[in-house]
């Protein structure tokens, strides 16, 4: 019988490890000191050792009003000064244009001799070629990609100065076809749209787009998240959080060959586990709730199993992508204070600890299956190759 070959990938092959040295863990502690940790093994704030993600301790630390004011400091503005910074030139002609083009008394003598019904009038409008060019009767071949329409008046006029006596020269944009804005994601409305004359910001854009949906209360896409790409870079926009604090979308001109994509918020979520009353995955339309507000939807701590003393949330990577370890206690009022104040983000993992002792198998069992978790820590400093 032939052998059988397998190919692992290189992750593959870490969650492969990570089972194995996991099972070796749980394995360990159940013949030395039992399947379970005591609380006191952690109290101490100092650290937690998590096997397959590391060899060193992640630090716990302990939720109070100077870690969460720290917390905030860190936050990034992300205020995309660089698109503030732009400012809506003329529109300049490009290929596929279509032109509206008006001599005055030239027009009407040379367009009496056209067939009526054309569905375009070779006088009136004039498409811009690939090359960037028109022809006018008595003006030749014209040079007009990249000038403003007032150039390309001027142009005109110029060369049927040799024909005609002071000619009385009008050009428009009849068709704007040379300048798009593309629009993709979760939009209910994508596609392209077409530059104008006129500017466009970006809360004008997305509003057309539409991203709420049929129903117009709960966003389709990651509003805190709008991928805005422009001269090949990307800004990352929470334009949920500029909508209700700002007025700075307002001030965003987009331009030709700018792209908006809107992620999907199906996995922006916050993962409630353990011991409360009903462990889920809330999502989340911010970019952050108070951890009182994820207990509260998954109905506050179990009375009977729950251990408030002990709850923890895991981050799988914070804003310099580092995973981080929490813990705060919700047996007084004073610990549901701090909680309406220390601040969730997408990703988060709560875990609510079981009275008495607290079981780390079933802790790890919980967690494991959030590979998210092992994969942000996967490209970290954490994990040696």
């Amino acid at each position: 019988m032939g052998r059988i070959f397998y190919s692992l990938t290189s992750k593959e092959l870490f969650r492969c490890l990570s089972i194995v040295y996991l099972t070796f863990f749980l394995t360990s502690c159940a013949l030395g000191t039992g399947s379970s940790f005591k609380p006191k093994d952690i109290r101490s704030f100092k650290g937690t050792l998590i096997p397959e993600l590391s060899n060193n301790p992640i630090l716990i630390e302990k939720v109070s009003m100077d870690l969460i004011e720290d917390e905030k400091r860190k936050i990034p503005l992300n205020l995309p000064l660089a698109l503030l910074n732009y400012t809506p030139e003329s529109y300049k002609v490009g290929s596929g244009d279509v032109l509206f083009i008006y001599v005055y008394g030239e027009t009407e003598r040379l367009s009496a001799a056209l067939a009526k019904g054309a569905a375009i009038n070779p006088i009136f409008e004039k498409i811009v070629r690939d090359d960037g060019t028109i022809f006018y009767p008595n003006a030749g071949i014209l040079e007009v990609a990249g000038k403003t329409v007032e150039e390309v008046r001027l142009i005109l006029t110029d060369k049927l100065s040799d024909v005609l006596n002071n000619p009385q020269v009008d050009v428009s944009v009849a068709d704007f076809k040379s300048q798009k804005i593309v629009l993709s994601g979760s939009f209910e409305n994508v596609g392209s749209i077409p530059v104008t004359s006129v500017p466009m910001t970006l809360n004008e854009v997305l509003a057309n787009a539409n991203p709420f949906g049929e129903q117009g209360n709960l966003p389709v896409g990651d509003l805190t998240s709008v991928k805005f790409t422009r001269d090949g870079y990307t800004y990352d926009i929470d334009y949920e959080y500029l909508s209700r604090n700002s007025q700075i979308q307002n001030y965003i001109y987009l331009k030709g060959g700018d792209s908006i994509y809107l992620p999907d918020n199906s996995l922006s979520q916050v993962h409630v586990l353990g011991e409360a009353s009903s462990p889920s995955s809330i999502n989340l339309t911010r970019k952050n709730i108070p951890l009182s507000v994820a207990l509260a939807q998954a109905k506050g701590l179990n009375q009977s199993t729950a251990k408030g003393k002990d709850v923890y949330v895991l981050r799988p990577k914070d804003f310099e992508g580092n995973p981080r370890i929490f813990k705060t206690d919700m047996s007084s009022p004073s610990g549901y204070l701090l909680a309406g104040k220390f601040n969730l983000t997408a990703g988060d993992i709560v875990f609510v600890s079981t009275a008495g002792v607290t079981s780390w198998s079933r802790f790890i069992n919980q967690v494991l299956p959030f590979t998210d978790f092992i994969n942000s820590a996967e490209s970290t400093e954490l994990i040696k190759n």
